[in-house]
């Protein structure tokens, strides 16, 4: 049988952990984990958060990505990427992905970085622009088009779409 004052010591931990930002259910364990629980201990813990609302791993993903998108702007393949290591489900994270357009995407990424290029040659911009552009996940068709919309004028914002 596990002791009551472990199982109030696990909770309130993970509600300091939760306490900074939302986690999924993997994260939540993790540091259970790590604080030396037993599976017991974290499986009653998990539960219980469940049940009050505290976690849930779809509500997570969902504002993992649009935090993402606002903040900075990646693939989809890169999100998937970053979902799976913090455990979220496969069928979650295509939910949670579906409606992002990764052309917009890609223009939000690279907006901020133009006016620090705009003094470099064209080569070299897009030189800058792809590996800028590949390093967050985006495909070479998503790059191409990024780099074509921008390259007519640098201080051109996306109007359309």
């Amino acid at each position: 049988m596990t002791n009551s004052k472990e199982i109030i010591k696990a909770y309130n931990l993970s509600l300091n952990f939760l306490a900074t930002r939302s986690r999924s259910i993997k994260e939540i364990e993790g540091n259970l984990r790590k604080k030396k629980f037993n599976d017991e201990i974290i499986s009653k813990i998990i539960l219980l958060l469940e049940d009050k609302g505290f976690v849930d791993d779809y509500k997570f993903a969902l504002e993992f990505v649009t935090t993402r998108e606002k903040i900075r702007p990646k693939s989809k393949f890169a999100l998937r990427y970053e979902l799976r290591k913090k455990g979220i489900s496969d069928l979650i994270i295509d939910k949670a992905v579906c409606d992002i357009d990764e052309y917009q995407s890609a223009l939000a990424a690279i907006d901020k970085k133009l006016s620090t290029w705009l003094h470099l040659d064209k080569q070299k911009i897009k030189t800058k622009m792809m590996n800028f552009l590949k390093n967050r996940g985006f495909n070479w068709e998503i790059c191409i088009a990024t780099y074509e919309k921008t390259s007519n004028g640098f201080n051109e914002k996306e109007d359309d779409k």
